[in-house]
C-alpha cells in the first residue's frame, strides 16, 4: 500500500479520536496531581469505607489520601456531595492538609446544599477557637464563602472576634470576609458595625492588615450608592508608611485608596505626591 493511499482523507479518523481520547485523559491526571490509580478509586462507596476506617492511622495518612481521592474525583466532575457526613466528620482531625481539602469540598457543595453547610457549623465554630491562626484563619475565610443563614448566623461573633485577633494573619483575613459579608447582605454588614471595624483597623500595626482593610473599604465605596470612602491626610499618612512594608499586591490596594484622600491645602497634596512619587518607578511596571 502506498502512502498516498494509507493517508486519503478519513482513513486515520478512529485512531485520531482514540488519540485525543488517551491525550485528554492523562492531561486530566495531570491537573489533579494524582496518579490514575486514585483517580480511578471514584466510587462513593469505596470512599465512604476508607473515610470511615478504624484502622489505627495515628498520623492521619489514611484519611489524608482518602480526601486527595474525594478532592480529585470532585476536581473531575464527579459528584461527591453524598460523602458530606464522613468529610465534616474530618473536620476535628488537627492536620492543615487535611482541613484545606475538607474546606474545598465543603465550599463546593455548601453553598447549593444548606444541610450540608448546617452540618458543618459546629465544626466550624471549634476552628475558630483553635490555638493555630491558620485554622482559625481558614475557618473565617471559609465561613465567608458560604452564603447560606445558618452559617452566616454563625459568623457574626466569631468574625468581630476575628477582626481583633492578636495575629495579624487572622486579622486580614477577616477584613476580607467582611467584604465578603457585604456582598451578600449589605444590610446585616452595617448594621453590626464591621465597616467601622475595618477603618479601625486602617491605623492597625501591621501593613498586611492595613492593605486588606483598605481593599476591602475601596471595594464597599465602589458597590455601595450611599457609602464614600473619605480619608483624611492622618490616615493617608498612615497608609503611606505602610506602603514600604507592603507586597506589591498590598502597595496597589494602597495606593488605589489615596485617590479618596482630600487633601485641605496645596501642601498637604504635594506631600502626598512626593511621598508616593518612588513607587511610580517601581521595577514592576505592569
Amino acid at each position: 500500500m502506498s502512502d498516498a493511499k494509507f493517508f486519503q482523507r478519513g482513513k486515520y479518523q478512529p485512531h485520531q479520536t482514540q488519540v485525543r481520547k488517551v491525550v485528554r485523559r492523562k492531561q486530566q491526571i495531570a491537573v489533579c496531581g494524582f496518579c490514575g490509580d486514585i483517580i480511578g478509586v471514584g466510587k462513593v462507596h469505596d470512599l465512604r469505607l476508607e473515610l470511615t476506617s478504624e484502622k489505627k492511622d495515628p498520623r492521619h495518612q489514611r484519611k489524608k489520601v482518602a480526601m486527595k481521592k474525594v478532592v480529585a474525583n470532585m476536581t473531575m466532575g464527579n459528584d461527591m456531595s453524598a460523602l458530606y457526613h464522613e468529610v465534616i466528620a474530618c473536620m476535628h482531625i488537627p492536620d492543615l492538609e487535611v482541613k484545606k481539602m475538607v474546606y474545598l469540598f465543603l465550599i463546593n457543595y455548601a453553598r447549593a446544599r444548606a444541610e450540608i453547610a448546617n452540618h458543618a457549623v459546629n465544626g466550624f465554630e471549634d476552628d475558630l477557637n483553635d490555638a493555630n491562626p491558620l485554622t482559625r484563619a481558614m475557618a473565617i475565610r471559609t465561613m465567608g464563602y458560604i452564603y447560606v443563614e445558618r452559617v452566616i448566623e454563625s459568623l457574626i461573633d466569631p468574625l468581630r472576634h476575628c477582626l481583633r485577633d492578636r495575629d495579624p494573619y487572622v486579622r486580614k483575613t477577616a477584613a476580607m470576609a467582611v467584604l465578603k459579608l457585604y456582598m451578600f447582605d449589605r444590610s446585616l454588614v452595617e448594621e453590626e458595625k464591621f465597616l467601622d471595624m475595618l477603618k479601625d483597623l486602617l491605623a492597625d500595626s501591621n501593613p498586611s492588615v492595613v492593605a486588606n482593610a483598605v481593599a476591602a473599604l475601596t471595594e464597599v465605596s465602589e458597590r455601595s450608592p450611599h457609602i464614600k470612602l473619605k480619608l483624611n491626610m492622618k490616615i493617608a499618612g498612615k497608609l503611606i508608611t505602610a506602603l514600604n512594608e507592603c507586597n506589591e499586591w498590598g502597595q496597589i490596594y494602597i495606593l488605589e485608596s489615596l485617590m479618596y484622600v482630600t487633601p485641605q491645602t496645596s501642601e498637604d497634596a504635594e506631600t502626598v505626591i512626593e511621598r508616593i512619587l518612588p513607587r511610580l518607578q517601581h521595577g514592576n511596571s505592569g
